[in-house]
């Protein structure tokens, strides 16, 4: 208070250009936005490749269960089979 008008904006410029340098020194620490791209990229690649793996195992032991059942209604016919044709 009590300032002059030129001294106060002299003050203002003088804060904002603190302010201005200060906010591009922390940016630097930031990573810039193509590497985030790349980043979500790859974690989004490797998660579909995880789901297309999972998905890939699981119909392969869904269809290893059903072979696994049909095998064993085979066996079980072909032993009463043979008890009936004794």
């Amino acid at each position: 208070m009590g300032q002059t008008d030129p001294e106060a904006v002299a003050q203002i410029e003088q804060t904002r250009r603190r302010l201005d340098s200060e906010l591009e020194e922390l940016a630097t620490y930031l990573p810039p936005t193509t590497a985030r791209l790349k980043r979500s990229a790859a974690i989004l690649a490797g998660a579909w490749a995880g789901v297309v793996l999972l998905a890939f195992v699981l119909r392969k032991r869904r269809q290893r269960a059903a072979t696994r059942r049909l095998r064993a209604i085979e066996d079980r016919l072909a032993r009463m089979e043979r008890r009936l044709g004794r």
